[in-house]
């Protein structure tokens, strides 16, 4: 099991619409959620980022 630290780059398991796509963790939450800015925005082709709010089940770890 990998320890998750900010800074690390994740895949998106869930949700589905930001599904396969990388972002990096960029906090921890309260009650053990994480903050992931994804490197592309999975909504349109605006420049803006999203942050999402994930659960460790929610995104797997690629780079340490």
């Amino acid at each position: 099991m990998v320890t998750i630290c900010i800074g690390m780059v994740v895949r998106i398991i869930y949700p589905d619409y930001a599904r396969g796509f990388e972002g990096l963790i960029e906090a921890k939450e309260k009650k053990g959620r994480w903050l992931v800015r994804l490197e592309q925005n999975p909504l349109n082709y605006r420049p803006e980022s999203i942050l999402l709010s994930l659960e460790e089940v929610e995104f797997e770890v690629i780079e340490q």
